[in-house]
């Protein structure tokens, strides 16, 4: 894929979706990667909104057709995404999916999904934070493959059907 868009091998690529805002944080991650001042650590920014990323090793920033979104993250070393509130992101799923490490918000929206076992977890606030776990990816290759494994896992059990069955779950054990 790397190849079919024109990025470099040797680059580290960093990938997010979604809206282009302070919730969802985009800003706060371009931050974080310009704090690290890393030209091999590249950023893929998809979505669109008020808060253009400002890195200056962005790849691309744009929409993407859902389509071709795997694409896109399989071009893609890790996933992140500094959110501040979530239900289940349907995008941390699709890029866990793909096999990638997902660095994310420490917050209780993610703890249903993502664990030690599929992602590093930060304050979504803290730009070093964020930077950090973005640096622990790029400098360990062990911990990249022993999150994609996990991710992958996850991933699995996350079908419509499965989470449709604890969703009902949880409903029922409220009434």
């Amino acid at each position: 894929m790397r190849h079919k868009y024109g990025f470099d091998s040797d680059d580290f690529i960093v990938a997010f979706v979604g809206q282009w805002n302070s919730r969802k944080g985009v800003q706060r991650l371009s931050d974080a990667l310009t704090k690290l001042d890393n030209s091999r650590i590249k950023a893929l920014f998809m979505g669109r909104g008020a808060e253009m990323p400002s890195y200056k090793h962005t790849l691309f920033a744009g929409t993407v057709n859902h389509d071709l979104l795997p694409e896109y993250l399989n071009c893609a070393d890790v996933f992140a995404l500094p959110t501040i509130n979530e239900g289940c992101s349907n995008a941390v799923i699709e890029a866990m999916a793909c096999g990638l490490p997902i660095a994310s918000s420490d917050m209780e929206f993610n703890w249903d999904v993502l664990n030690e076992n599929n992602s590093l977890l930060f304050d979504p606030m803290d730009i070093d934070q964020i930077a950090a776990a973005i640096n622990s990816l790029y400098e360990n290759k062990q911990l990249r493959e022993k999150l994609s494994k996990g991710a992958i896992q996850t991933a699995s059990k996350l079908t419509i059907d499965a989470r449709a069955e604890r969703i009902l779950k949880y409903i029922k054990s409220k009434l």
